[in-house]
């Protein structure tokens, strides 16, 4: 099993297609506080004000949108399965002995690495350029930036997982793509307009991995999520971890099931 995942690992870090994700994620977090930046430049020098240059609104806006991440995390998985039962790649992994369960199971930590990586060169970068470029609001935003993302993680995982086990379950990973988005956003938002009737809906729709990651309300001047409180961070990391093990076990049936 060790050296399935190190195989695993050698094959996602020489793939281009996951540095030039993490190199895209990086501009576009760049883009956006140069982008700050030079709005805020220009409005001081024809006199006016530009109020949003400032880590506060910079890392709200980013992490108003943790939804971007699941979405990053399908994307992660389709990667890291390829075309493999396409081109048949993984009939040489069980002609040399490799059980179905440990060629599944193997991607997942190498998945994580790569996922891993990608967030923290991105994130990083993102909390620098904002510091460097931007009015310094307080360390309290980075906070609760950081609080944001240790609690989204779980889900974000989840993500990814339910993508590739719905790649073995589909056979193809644009079926695939096309199932996740069916389970993970349409079904969340049909139970969540269910939830404006039916009291469970509403109880069932606080649960699902779109809706915890999305959820925002406003109160006073300030945003509230899902994460704001300790509780509410221990239920998405719940509901995250949950999801991760559900997905995993059909992953594992799928891919027992599937004709290679």
């Amino acid at each position: 099993m060790t050296n399935c995942i190190k195989s695993e690992f050698y094959r996602i870090f020489h793939k281009k297609s996951v540095w030039r994700m993490t190199g895209a994620c990086q501009a576009a977090v760049l883009l956006v506080n140069a982008a700050l930046w030079g709005m805020n430049l220009l409005e001081g020098k024809t006199g006016g004000d530009f109020p949003w240059a400032t880590t506060r609104f910079a890392f709200s806006l980013l992490e108003g949108y943790m939804n971007i991440p699941l979405f990053l995390s399908a994307v992660m998985g389709g990667l890291i399965t390829g075309d493999e039962l396409k081109h048949r790649t993984v009939n040489n992994s069980v002609a040399f002995g490799l059980s179905r369960d440990k060629i599944y199971l193997s991607r997942i930590p190498a998945g994580l690495a790569a996922s891993a990586f990608c967030l923290l060169v991105t994130e990083a970068g993102y909390i620098g350029s904002g510091y460097l470029l931007l009015e310094d609001s307080g360390a309290e935003y980075t906070l609760s930036l950081l609080k944001g993302t240790a609690a989204c993680v779980p889900a974000w995982i989840a993500g990814m997982t339910a993508v590739m086990s719905l790649y073995y379950l589909t056979g193809s990973r644009s079926a695939g793509i096309w199932s996740w988005l069916l389970i993970m956003v349409a079904v969340p938002a049909a139970v969540g307009v269910l939830g404006l009737k039916f009291a469970f809906c509403e109880r069932l729709s606080s649960w699902l991995l779109y809706t915890m990651v999305s959820y925002c309300a406003l109160d006073g001047d300030r945003l509230l999520y899902n994460w704001s409180t300790g509780a509410g961070v221990l239920k998405c990391m719940t509901a995250g971890f949950i999801g991760i093990l559900v997905f995993m076990a059909l992953g594992i049936v799928a891919i027992r099931r599937r004709e290679l």
